[in-house]
């Protein structure tokens, strides 16, 4: 009964830390149509128009490197009256940083950026919130995150809870995902779900239960097949050859054989509960990004523009 509740106490996380991550594809991000009024043809006859539109074209070839490069040429070559093209530059090379998952890059660019007198009228302040708010909740901060999601809660409070929604599934937030899923087009879809998910999922500590009855039987439990008859083998022989030096009065051999097979059995206890994690972990990432997709859950999907 000792090793039970021992095995109950192993120092095993059960929650869930998903890696939740979504890149568009390149042709979601070409049929996006731009925010901005098109390179006029006295613009094109400036430096800075033909590396503007050179930057536009790398960009949506998702050639970003070049296009923040382009991008950048044609901001020193702007004129400062045209305060206008100069935002949408910035934005642009924002833009290419987030959709490289460069976030600390984007921030940056933003930060350094004249992006900040931007305001409702500006014609990507939709996309520019979004990239904002999930930049800064991927950097882990949490207050300017927030800032970023009262200010969309202002302008489109069904948007805002969308984002908080997809937040809470990033993070398996369960109180969240139910809290911010009520009254949304998706909120059977996100049940459906969890319901597939908590039927799915591997108990950790049923994990280490079974393998503490029967070694192995917890990575069996959790599919782990080779693991577990690895598991079951090697316990199996320690105690074998524990078993013949003691019969055979060879006493510190047995006592050294079975400190091993100790440290077999209790690590193969701890092992089954890492595995149910690791399990539980992949369950739910590969299901919750799936189904954020198909309901365009992810903050890039509800993008209406992009260069």
């Amino acid at each position: 009964m000792g090793i039970f509740l021992w095995s109950g106490c192993q120092p095993v996380n059960s929650q869930l830390d998903p890696m939740v991550l979504y890149s568009p594809p390149k042709n979601y991000i070409q049929h996006l149509p731009s925010p901005f009024a098109e390179v006029t043809e006295e613009e094109l006859r400036q430096p800075w128009g033909k590396e503007l539109l050179i930057g536009q074209s790398f960009a949506r070839e998702i050639d970003l490197y070049r296009a923040i490069t382009s991008f950048k040429r044609a901001l020193i070559l702007l004129p400062a009256s045209k305060l206008d093209r100069c935002l949408q530059i910035e934005y642009e090379i924002v833009l290419c940083y987030y959709f490289g998952q460069k976030y600390a890059e984007a921030i940056e660019a933003f930060e350094d950026s004249r992006l900040f007198q931007a305001t409702a009228d500006f014609p990507a302040f939709n996309e520019l919130v979004l990239v904002l708010y999930e930049s800064y909740e991927k950097l882990g901060q949490v207050e300017k995150a927030r800032s970023i999601l009262d200010l969309l809660q202002q302008s489109d409070a069904q948007k805002a809870q969308m984002i908080q929604l997809s937040t809470a599934l990033a993070h398996a937030d369960f109180a969240g995902i139910a809290t911010y899923s009520q009254g949304l087009q998706s909120q059977k879809s996100v049940d459906h779900f969890l319901r597939d998910f908590q039927l799915g999922a591997k108990s950790v500590r049923k994990a280490q239960l079974l393998n503490a009855a029967l070694p192995g039987a917890g990575y069996w439990y959790v599919g782990q097949k080779k693991s577990a008859l690895t598991s079951f083998l090697i316990n199996a022989l320690f105690i074998a050859a524990a078993y013949q030096f003691f019969d055979h009065g060879h006493i510190a051999a047995g006592l050294i054989t079975t400190s091993f097979e100790m440290g077999w059995y209790f690590g193969g206890i701890n092992g089954a509960g890492l595995e149910a994690k690791q399990y539980n972990h992949y369950l739910y990432q590969t299901g919750v990004e799936k189904m954020m997709v198909n309901e365009g859950l992810f903050p890039v999907l509800l993008f209406q523009a992009s260069f």
